[in-house]
């Protein structure tokens, strides 16, 4: 996965904000604690997410080739999203081999 981590971090905002916005109209008739409540476990899942986008980024500047630090390290292990980096990254590469071998028949003929 080739990205950049802000617009990792606008896409998680964006998702985050919309999902908010659905709370408001209902302001009227939801009792002021469940709105509480929902808005709590929006902002904890925003939080959660913010953490995956600082993985990733983290693994994507191993990749790079940036030597990371012990904690980066730990933090990479103990998240548990490397298999699906490194799931992704295949996807990616085995997506570009069929373009440029689509590219070579094309230019062949």
């Amino acid at each position: 996965m080739i990205f950049h981590k802000n617009d990792l971090i606008n896409e998680t905002l964006d998702k985050h904000f919309a999902t908010w916005m659905h709370t408001l109209n209902t302001a009227d008739f939801v009792p002021k604690k469940y709105l509480n409540y929902v808005d709590r476990i929006i902002f904890e899942n925003l939080k959660k997410k913010l953490k995956e986008v600082d993985i990733y980024n983290l693994l994507y500047l191993e990749l790079q080739g940036y030597k990371l630090g012990f904690f980066d390290k730990l933090k990479i292990s103990f998240s548990g999203i490397r298999p699906l980096f490194e799931n992704e990254l295949q996807a990616i590469l085995k997506a570009q081999e069929k373009s440029a071998e689509q590219q070579n028949k094309i230019e062949n003929k």
